[in-house]
């Protein structure tokens, strides 16, 4: 049986270590350097405001037989429309109601 001598590692050609930390810093300033487009403005939104109401327990409860008569889903218990939203709706209709009597009368 023939015995060789074991393989001899071939040293990894030598790479300029400067040259290439160069290389790669520039690519990064390229890359700072192009920066993105701008953000446009953006518009104002209407913010949520929260409050409380005062409402009297008889008046809450009318409001509340009247929610029952929306329609709902056909199997869900809860009633077709929230408070909050019924709330919301009648003070569109008043603010709706009051633009169109006092824009009426100028």
């Amino acid at each position: 049986m023939a015995v060789s001598p074991p393989p001899k590692k071939v040293a990894p050609a030598k790479v300029d270590v400067q040259q290439t930390t160069k290389g790669q810093e520039k690519k990064i300033e390229d890359i700072i350097n192009r920066g993105s487009t701008t953000v446009g403005q953006a518009e104002p939104q209407d913010q949520i405001k929260n409050f409380n109401i005062k409402i009297m327990s008889s008046q809450l409860t009318e409001v509340d037989q009247l929610r029952a008569k929306r329609p709902r889903k056909p199997t869900s218990p809860k009633l077709g429309v929230s408070l909050q939203d019924w709330i919301i709706e009648a003070i569109e209709e008043k603010i709706q109601r009051e633009k169109k009597k006092y824009s009426a009368g100028e």
